[in-house]
Order: structure tokens, then sequence, then C-alpha cells
């Protein structure tokens, strides 16, 4: 059930394992929030949804839907698992039959942990539902495993990597009369606007993404190996008064909508932030449009990239956000090189 993809639209992120087997889970779309009529089918690299109000797959409203989510789970070691999931509104997971966590009702974003002990190379059955009521949207699932927890001290949940996630197989259609074939709408593309990168106004489209999951990485993707986790880079020593811009941070164009290629910078500065003070998210536009809207849309991204941190752990009063839309630029926006370098999230040391 979803894909690591924000926004209206957005297309199915098609994972395939090293050797070619396609992985992820298959996720179907209903109108309304008890499976009424069931709109789309596909399958998806992992539960990572932000919706935004926005509809979260061709044919499916925009409110008061739900959405099922189907495949079978490796678990990489033995021992004690624990499952977290975000949620706006209701969520359900299970694991090998059993139900890992049931909050099934109308509520804001809210996290709920359910713990289960699994054998290592056996396969279960994961299946996670989700129903959207009003407004807001949001899901998203995580672990934790045995095996970070003896690699780190201090564990994290991190997405579950696509690797390890084999959707259902898919059944031989029957033999039918020819029929016309449905016309496919083509999906909107996005334009990505990353901070203070000259070649930002790039429209990205469903091909041009990686074939890998995009995830997060807060304590190094499982493989069959732990990784250890990346280096952290311009994060590694955070100093009070410090301001560091964020470069690989993506929205839509005009939007506030957090695209996945942002999720691995993010997750490095999640990782600095466990041992360092607190922080303030800076969203800027350029000068282009009605500085008002500029405003609005640079702290709306500023809010985005906040509750990115908060979600997964960063205590609420360490973090705040501000938009200053086009008025501190670092560059000239006569030219779209300079604009493309005011357009940025940055992030200040308190």
């Amino acid at each position: 059930m979803g894909a690591v993809l924000t926004g209206s639209g957005a297309a199915a992120q098609n994972v395939k394992s090293a050797t070619g087997l396609q992985t992820g889970l298959k996720g179907e779309y209903f109108n309304g929030p008890n499976f009424e009529q069931k709109a789309f089918t596909r399958t998806d690299a992992q539960v990572a949804f932000d919706w935004n109000w926005q509809t979260p797959a061709p044919g499916v409203q925009r409110e008061y839907f739900s959405v099922g989510g189907t495949c079978k789970h490796n678990a990489p070691a033995s021992g004690k698992y624990q499952f977290s999931a975000t949620a706006d509104d209701g969520v359900r997971v299970w694991v090998g039959g059993r139900k890992v966590i049931d909050e099934w009702r109308k509520q804001d974003d809210s996290r709920f942990v359910g713990e289960i002990t699994l054998n290592a190379k056996q396969t279960y059955d994961l299946r996670v539902e989700y129903y959207n009521d009003w407004k807001g949207s949001v899901i998203y699932l995580f672990w934790k495993t045995p095996v970070n927890a003896r690699v780190t001290a201090t564990a994290m949940y991190e997405m579950i990597p696509a690797h390890y996630l084999t959707p259902p197989p898919v059944r031989p259609a029957k033999a039918m009369a020819a029929v016309a074939k449905p016309s496919v709408k083509p999906v909107p593309k996005l334009m990505a606007v990353a901070a203070g990168k000259p070649r930002t106004n790039r429209v990205i489209e469903p091909a041009q993404r990686k074939s890998e999951p995009m995830v997060a990485r807060s304590s190094g993707q499982l493989a069959a190996v732990v990784t250890l986790p990346e280096p952290l880079g311009s994060f590694a020593r955070l100093t009070a008064g410090e301001t560091i811009t964020l470069h690989n941070v993506f929205f839509g164009q005009s939007e506030y909508s957090l695209l996945p290629e942002s999720y691995a910078e993010l997750n490095k500065l999640l990782r600095a932030l466990q041992d360092n003070p607190a922080v303030r998210v800076e969203g800027h536009t350029d000068n282009v449009g009605d500085p008002h809207l500029n405003v609005a849309l640079s702290e709306n991204r500023a809010k985005v990239v906040a509750h990115y941190l908060t979600r997964r752990g960063i205590a609420q009063d360490r973090i705040t956000a501000k938009g200053y839309g086009g008025a501190r630029p670092v560059a000239d926006n006569k030219a779209e090189d300079g604009r493309s370098r005011n357009r940025r999230v940055e992030v200040t040391v308190r």
C-alpha cells in the first residue's frame, strides 16, 4: 500500500530486487472509508504517504477513501520486531495473521507501536489497512528489527526495505473476447524545487525516477549484511548559530508536498539532531509571484520539513518553522540560476 510518493496522481514505484523480481506491496484503493468501491490497484515500494488532501491514486476521491495493502514479508533475523505506524486517520496492521496495530478511528497524526516475535528466513503475510475520513491523509509504516538493535545502542525505526516485501502473485486472466483498452490518463508532471541547486527546475517524470526506493536510512538500510549509516556530511557538526542549506530537499512546483528524493538528506539531519540542540527550519522562495503567497508557501515548506523530523522522534519543542518568502535572497533573481538558489530550505542551529 503506497509508494514513497506524494501528491495527486503519483505513479507507482515498481521496485525490483537483485534477482529481477518485483518487490513491494499490492495496494488496493477504494472510494469510501470502509472499502466500498474499488477504484485502483498498484504495487508500490513502501507504506509512506502524506497525500496532503490530494487524491491518493487515479479515480480515488481525496477524502473518505480506504486502502488495503498486502504482501509476503521476510524476516532478516530471529527476535522481537516493533512495527510503528503513523496515521491520520485509521490504521490496522497484521503480521503473520496476528493483528499488531488496531487503531481504526478518526484521529489527527498519531503514532502507534505493536510488537511481535518472528523467526529468521521465514515468510509472513503482512497486511496494512488505512482509511481517511476528512482532510489530512497520512500513513507511514516503520519497523525496528533485532538486527538494528544489535548494531546501534539507540536503534531507530526505519521504513521496511522493499526487498523484504513481495507482492502476491498475479493470477492469469481468463480468456476473453477482444475488448477496447481503456484510455490511460497521463501522469501529471512534477517540478522539483531543490534548495540551493542551480539545476532545480527540471521535470521529474515516473520514467526518470530511480528504480530503487528512496527510503529512510536512519540507522542503515538492512541488506543481507547490515549496512553502516551513510556519512553525515555537512550535518556532522552542528554548532549554535550555524545555518545549513538543505541542498537535496525537493517539492512539487509551487507546492509544499515533500518529494521522496528528499528523504536521504532529511534522514542525515535526523540522525545529527539526536545529540544536538534545537533548530529553526526556514523556508525561502524567489521573487516571482504574489509576495504574500510566497511567504505562505515558504512557511508551509518549512513546516513540512519540521513535521518530518518531529514525526520521527525529535521533540516538538526543539524545532520551530518560519517562512520568509523572497525577503532574504542569496542570489540575483534576474536569472533562473539565481532564482533557483533562492528557492531553498535552511536549518539554523539555535
